[in-house]
């Protein structure tokens, strides 16, 4: 090979490591809503830390950067957004005094996510591609892909409530708005001139 296809193939290889390296420590806009009636700083205080806190490393997950946000945000008694293959769903502690480390909420979010992976069929890891692609070219199969999706999730959702519950969590379908800010402070009511 010539020097130029040797460049020309380390970049090709090098570029989407790098990518994905990076989006294994970025995390979207994670809703979450604060249980313990924290204020608004220790709200802003307690995302900045777990946002800190990410490392990126844990292994076996979609979404690791947003599974080890949710983990801190969980244990400092935060109801979270988390996604679980094709299921949003929103996870809180059962008890909000009882005290859970970060790593221990983590173990048990991954714990809980491969054992749903796990329960995914082969026909479906090989037909939702297939399904998705052949999608692009003929829309009703689309239509019908989004509806098989929305059938599935559910399914999720039950394996991933039947782990997390024993272990001390309650989980519930993700409705968007319900949790997607933290809460602010009213304002003060001026009066009228």
């Amino acid at each position: 090979m010539s020097r130029r296809s040797n460049a020309a193939l380390c970049v090709m290889v090098l570029l989407p490591a790098v990518a994905l390296v990076g989006c294994a420590t970025k995390i979207r806009n994670i809703p979450n809503l604060a249980l313990a009636r924290q204020s608004t700083t220790v709200v802003e205080r307690d995302q900045r830390e777990c946002e800190r806190g990410i490392t990126g490393k844990v292994k076996g997950v979609w979404f690791p950067a947003e599974l080890e946000f949710a983990a801190c945000m969980i244990a400092r008694n935060y109801q979270v957004y988390v996604q679980v293959l094709d299921a949003s769903l929103e996870v809180k502690k059962a008890s909000l005094p009882r005290r859970m480390t970060t790593l221990h909420v983590l173990a048990d979010l991954t714990t809980c996510e491969r054992l749903v992976e796990r329960n995914v069929s082969v026909a479906e890891m090989i037909g939702r591609p297939a399904v998705v692609i052949a999608g692009v070219f003929f829309w009703p199969v689309s239509v019908g892909s989004m509806m098989a999706s929305a059938k599935l999730a559910v399914s999720r959702q039950h394996d991933y409530k039947l782990c997390m519950e024993p272990r001390g969590y309650v989980i519930t379908p993700w409705e968007a708005g319900a949790g997607d800010h933290p809460p602010t402070r009213p304002t003060e009511e001026r009066p009228a001139l």
